[in-house]
């Protein structure tokens, strides 16, 4: 089983593309670019599914057309639009520098500077424009680089200030 500390957000899969069942991929860094990947990994019902890469190509500046194997008409690619998609961390080149995405925060503990301690990221929803968290007490919070004050990944902390007042029972 595909672990989310194991996979690199790459993007999200946006639209079909053509009768063959390709799909397009907005991506969200260059990471997909200058790898050796075979697999495309994609959050389906909360569950990491991996996809072998039967073939890719570039569309733009920020947009990837796959082919995956057993997707072969655009009705099957249809049931992937809106599905968050990864790459394993392992296939990235040794010269790529990984930088950490939200995805990566599941796990750490979050301290707000007015709260003290809310809990630990047990989700991160990144499928609006609005990121969000769930944490291990079933509070749900934005995540935004505006909020964030730290982030120590040796103690897997993440120190945020709420822009709003509210009372975290």
């Amino acid at each position: 089983m595909i672990t989310n500390e194991q996979v690199i957000s790459i993007g999200r899969i946006t639209r079909t593309h053509g009768k063959r069942g390709e799909i397009q991929c907005l991506t969200s860094n260059e990471y997909w670019d200058n790898a050796e990947a075979t697999f495309l990994i994609l959050s389906m019902d909360n569950i990491l599914v991996p996809f072998r890469v039967l073939d890719w190509r570039g569309k733009g500046s920020d947009s990837l057309i796959f082919q995956l194997d057993r997707i072969t008409d655009e009705q099957s690619a249809q049931s992937l639009i809106g599905c968050q998609a990864y790459m394993l961390a392992s296939d990235l080149s040794d010269d790529d520098e990984l930088l950490p995405t939200w995805q990566s925060l599941v796990g750490y503990r979050v301290l707000d500077t007015d709260q003290g301690e809310l809990g630990t990221i047990i989700h991160v929803d990144e499928s609006t424009i609005n990121t969000l968290i769930t944490l291990d007490n079933d509070l749900l919070l934005p995540l935004h680089e505006d909020f964030i004050i730290n982030i120590d990944q040796h103690n897997k902390l993440l120190t945020i200030c709420l822009p709003f007042v509210c009372t975290i029972q």
